[in-house]
C-alpha cells in the first residue's frame, strides 16, 4: 500500500473497480448472513424496526438478508461498481460518503453497517453521522482482531490492514466517542463469507455461534437516547 495515501484514498480506489470475492447469494455468504441476522433479531428481541439504512451497503452482502430485521431497507455506498451488484431495487439505493450521509435527521429507527469502519480513516465520524439518521439504534458489525486468523489476515491483505486496530476494546472507544454511553457488544462467528470453504461454513451451524472474545467478530448494538 502506498504510505503516501491516505487510508480513505486507498480505499476509494480499491473498491471503485472491485467487488467482494463471492456474491451476496454464494452458499457460504448465505449461511454467514443468515446466522448474523438470526442473532441480531435475538438481540432486538420483540422490538422490531420498520426501517433500516445499511451504511457501506456495498454488492447487498448484508443487505439482502437484513430485510428479516426490517419490513423497509434502504443502503448507501460510495462505490458504484458495489452498487451496480447490489440486488436491491435502485430506488432503495444511493451513492454517498458514510460522513455525510443524505438523509434527514431521525431517518430510520435502525442504522447498520457490516465490515465497514476499518476500511475508513475516521470511523468515528461516521458513527456519528450514522446516530444522526437513526431514531433508535445503531449496529456496528466489525472483525475481532484478537482472534489470531483475522488478525493474520489483516496482515496479509493489505487492503483489509485497517482492521488490525479493531479489538473489542476499540469498537467500544469508537462508539462511545460518537456518545454512546451503553454499547451491547456480542463476540461471534466461526469462518468468514468470503475465504471459509462450504464444510467449515457447514461446520459452525452445529457450533455456538457466541464465541466468547476470541469471535472473529463482534456485533455492537447502541440506542440513542430519548430526546
Amino acid at each position: 500500500m502506498n504510505d503516501n495515501k491516505s487510508l480513505d484514498c486507498i480505499q476509494k480506489e480499491f473498491w471503485a473497480s472491485a467487488t467482494n470475492p463471492r456474491p451476496y447469494n454464494h452458499p457460504v455468504v448465505r449461511i454467514f448472513a443468515e446466522q448474523r441476522t438470526q442473532f441480531i433479531l435475538q438481540i432486538l428481541g420483540d422490538e422490531r424496526p420498520n426501517s433500516a439504512l445499511d451504511v457501506g451497503c456495498g454488492d447487498g452482502f448484508g443487505m439482502s438478508y437484513m430485510n428479516k430485521v426490517a419490513a423497509r431497507l434502504y443502503g448507501c455506498d460510495l462505490s458504484l461498481s458495489m452498487l451496480k451488484a447490489n440486488p436491491a431495487s435502485r430506488e432503495s439505493l444511493l451513492c454517498a460518503s458514510a460522513y455525510n450521509l443524505p438523509y434527514a435527521d431521525s431517518s430510520f429507527d435502525l442504522v447498520y453497517c457490516w465490515e465497514l469502519l476499518h476500511h475508513l480513516e475516521r470511523p468515528g465520524a461516521a458513527v456519528k453521522e450514522m446516530a444522526r439518521v437513526s431514531r433508535k439504534w445503531v449496529l456496528v458489525c466489525e472483525p475481532n482482531s484478537m482472534n489470531p486468523a483475522m488478525f493474520l489476515f489483516g496482515l496479509i491483505k493489505p487492503i483489509e490492514r485497517g482492521l488490525l486496530k479493531f479489538t473489542p476494546g476499540y469498537t467500544r472507544k469508537v462508539l462511545a466517542d460518537a456518545g454512546f454511553e451503553k454499547v451491547k457488544q456480542y463476540h461471534v462467528g466461526l469462518f468468514t463469507p468470503n475465504r471459509s470453504p462450504m464444510f467449515a461454513a457447514k461446520l459452525s451451524l452445529k457450533m455456538p455461534y457466541r464465541v466468547p472474545f476470541f469471535g472473529l467478530y463482534s456485533i455492537n448494538i447502541c440506542r440513542k437516547k430519548e430526546v
